[in-house]
């Protein structure tokens, strides 16, 4: 049930984009720019589009040391695919990404990390944008289209943000005693919680605490460069998509300067990303619409740019993702119908060392 609620929210969605397009523009015009690109832009979005998902991939095996950079690939197009298209995804994604993490056998401390280290780089990459965003808005690129207290507002936010949270983090793998007394008030709270409901196992939430600690500033000490490169590609992939699909259909930098093109998508993704809607479907449609011929865009010529983009970043995602997604289950299923699954460990363990005492298991 849950799966056709999913489905139909995102047909329910991408109705609500096709209607915004035609709501805009004529869809005829939008679709002959689309059509006009020349064969090196293709190739070039084709380029962007490949190295968007790879560094993503790479990104997410930073986090996860001993995954493979396919599953990597695989995990992260898989969660986006639900990102886009099931409404509150937040739980479905958490779950399958421990779902898969946990099939290709990384251990229950490895998953909880990367869960947290992908969430705490994720909010970063957001807030990090909305900064450089609010400087070319303030150094005078917005050219009077969007009010300069919106940016001033948004750089205020955006190092707040960022030092907080650099501060906390630092603070928490610093001092046991902070990271230990946050973990006595969970456990807690977990008491509270479990006499409501006693079949909830148990937890230590200390010791996994000190454990995650210990795992983190390890992760820190030894890939916090890959970290921050493959985030920082991440990152310079996801700017350079919109300037090129914008140049793609056509629109000239004295027409939309590529300042304008970062102020334009930035502000967008902020918006998206504080709401609840998957993949910011309608809002990012009607934003981007919006703003793109508040700066000077054609219509038709905005509206194809935008289509491009969406269908790069929000179409191709549910394609990608939903493949992945059966790739990884095919396999299970594989790997539960091999002989070796209906195999006793302990004779697997004889077969290996044959000299072995293996108690029975029970």
């Amino acid at each position: 049930m849950a799966r056709w609620r999913g489905w139909l929210a995102a047909v329910l969605l991408v109705g609500l984009s096709v209607a915004v397009y035609r709501h805009r523009a004529d869809a005829a015009l939008a679709l002959r720019d689309v059509a006009a690109m020349s064969t090196a832009w293709k190739l070039t979005l084709l380029a962007l589009t490949a190295g968007g998902i790879a560094t993503s991939g790479l990104a997410v095996r930073t986090v996860t040391p001993g995954l493979s950079i396919s599953n990597a690939v695989m995990v992260h197009q898989a969660t986006t695919a639900a990102n886009n298209a099931v409404i509150g995804s937040g739980p479905v994604n958490l779950g399958l990404r421990v779902a898969m993490l946990r099939s290709w056998g990384v251990s229950g401390p490895a998953i909880a990390l990367t869960v947290v280290a992908l969430n705490v780089v994720a909010a970063y990459k957001t807030w990090l944008v909305t900064l450089v965003v609010a400087v070319l808005g303030l150094s005078g690129s917005a050219r009077g289209v969007i009010d300069h207290r919106i940016f001033v507002v948004a750089a205020i936010v955006a190092v707040a943000v960022i030092v907080g949270s650099t501060t906390w983090w630092w603070m928490v793998l610093t001092f046991p005693v902070l990271s230990g007394w946050i973990a006595r008030r969970c456990q807690r709270l977990t008491h509270r919680v479990r006499r409501r409901v006693p079949r909830l196992p148990p937890v230590d939430i200390p010791s996994v605490t000190e454990s995650l600690r210990h795992e983190a500033r390890r992760l820190v000490r030894h890939c916090g460069s890959k970290i921050v490169t493959a985030t920082t590609l991440e990152q310079v992939l996801f700017v350079l998509t919109p300037v090129a699909v914008v140049r793609a259909v056509g629109i000239d930098a004295s027409v939309i300067s590529t300042a304008e093109v970062i102020i334009a998508f930035g502000l967008v993704r902020l918006a998206a990303a504080l709401t609840p809607i998957p993949g910011g479907i309608g809002i990012t449609e009607i934003a981007l619409v919006t703003l793109l011929i508040r700066f000077g865009g054609p219509e038709p010529a905005v509206v194809a740019a935008v289509l491009t983009y969406r269908s790069i970043t929000f179409l191709l995602p549910l394609a990608t993702g939903g493949a992945c997604l059966a790739v990884w289950r095919w396999r299970g299923r594989q790997q539960t119908s091999s002989p070796l699954a209906t195999v006793p460990p302990e004779a697997l363990v004889r077969a290996r060392r044959p000299d072995a005492v293996v108690e029975p298991a029970g």
